[in-house]
Parts: structure tokens; C-alpha cells; sequence
């Protein structure tokens, strides 16, 4: 499995287990460890756990080495490492907290190269419907 395969099978998966607000990050710039990241917000700890499990079991079956994975038990940040590729999935007050898509502002955001625009879409829908109860 190439990387971008990788990435398209991941954020796949995180859509299909209704993870938020996805991102695509080109890390390798500013990087030595690994050259993207993808970012996903999820609603509860349950929800975090169940996109993590699902995209590590996926790269199993898919012949992907082992993920090192990070914060699975406690679900409020979930590191999987696949070595080109490091996938975080947030719970919402964690990725608030921990900003990386602040702090990685300078990485390429290849977003709109790997998350279909109906994915988007619905990440703006939630972001306006916020606005709205404000």
C-alpha cells in the first residue's frame, strides 16, 4: 500500500465512523519522523476509540506493519503512528486544547487532495450550526 493509499483508506474509515473536521497535513517539511499527518475530531471518547480501532484493524487486514498507537485506553488523543503517516484522532476539547492544526499552520494542507468535498461540506455544516447556537 503506497502512502497516499494509505492516507485515502484512513480518512475512509474516519468518515465511515463519522470523524470531524479531517485534515491532511504535509509534515514532511518541517518533520524528520514522518511526512504527514492526518487530524480527526470525534465527539466522545467511545467514537475516538472505535475510528482508532477501525482504521488500525483496516491496515492489518490491508498488510500494513503495526501501528504504534498512543492514548487508546484514555480517548482523549489517540496517536497511531504508521511511520510516513501519523494519524491523530481528538476528542473536541482535546484538539482545541493541544491546537496542532495551529501549530503545524506552515505544514502544506493537502485536505482537499485526499477528503471528498461532501465530507467538507459536512465539517462546515457543523462549524455553522455552532455559529448559530452561539
Amino acid at each position: 500500500m503506497t502512502t497516499e493509499d494509505l492516507i485515502r483508506q484512513a480518512i475512509a474509515i474516519a468518515i465511515d465512523k463519522k470523524g470531524l473536521d479531517l485534515r491532511v497535513l504535509d509534515v514532511a517539511k518541517g518533520l524528520s519522523i514522518t511526512d504527514w499527518f492526518i487530524l480527526v475530531s470525534a465527539e466522545s471518547r467511545r467514537q475516538a476509540q472505535a475510528i482508532a480501532a477501525a482504521i488500525d484493524v483496516e491496515m492489518k487486514h490491508a498488510g500494513v506493519p503495526k501501528a504504534r498507537i498512543e492514548g487508546y485506553s484514555d480517548g482523549w488523543w489517540i496517536l497511531l503512528d504508521f511511520d510516513t503517516v501519523v494519524v491523530h484522532v481528538f476528542q473536541d476539547e482535546a484538539r482545541s486544547f493541544y491546537a496542532l492544526d495551529k501549530l503545524w499552520a506552515d505544514a502544506k494542507d493537502r485536505t482537499k487532495d485526499f477528503v471528498p468535498a461532501e465530507a467538507l461540506r459536512s465539517t462546515k455544516q457543523r462549524e455553522q450550526g455552532a455559529d448559530s447556537d452561539a
